[in-house]
């Protein structure tokens, strides 16, 4: 019987050439595939002893503080609006200090207010005194302001009450601002 299957006769000479290049090309393949091992065993190293696992730990416990964070980021946030929008309310917002001051700087001892009406252009000022002495140099400090030109424009006497009650008077003024 026959060794092999092939019909044709082998040729002895093609034989070996085959055999040869069949060999080299297993040796290639054999270079090739530890090439190839050698890489990936250092790529291995390269990863385990590489900065990257690290980073990524890092970059997750970053990931859970900014959550954790997340509201006081939030409140923060709120805290600067609500700073905003009151700057800005005092900032349009017309300061009375200056009128107050000089009302009440004309007041007598024995005087009060017992109301007052501020607006952009008018301040209506009610004064309660036991004295028509008191009310009187009230009326004529704030005639003096109007003379001095210091805040108000003009004066008006607006009403006069006697309380007969507890024995007092109470006159109300509109005064206008500058």
């Amino acid at each position: 019987m026959n060794e092999g299957i092939n019909l044709l006769e082998p040729n002895k000479k093609n034989t070996s050439t085959f055999l040869r290049r069949i060999d080299k090309t297993r040796v290639l393949m054999v270079g090739l595939l530890f090439i190839v091992s050698v890489f990936s065993v250092i790529l291995i190293i390269l990863v385990a002893i590489s900065p990257l696992p690290a980073l990524q730990n890092q970059e997750e416990s970053l990931k859970q503080t900014l959550f954790q964070s997340k509201t006081d980021i939030v409140k923060f946030e709120l805290v600067n609006e609500r700073l905003d929008a009151i700057t800005s309310a005092l900032a349009k917002r017309q300061v009375f200090d200056e009128v107050l001051a000089l009302l009440q700087s004309k007041i007598a001892n024995d005087s009060k207010i017992t109301s007052i009406k501020i607006d952009k252009t008018s301040v209506v000022v009610t004064v309660e005194s036991p004295s028509l002495q008191s009310l009187n140099a009230f009326l004529n400090g704030l005639i003096g302001f109007v003379q001095e030109k210091k805040t108000f424009s003009n004066v008006t006497m607006t009403d006069l009450i006697t309380n007969q009650a507890d024995n007092s008077y109470a006159v109300t003024v509109n005064l206008h601002l500058l």
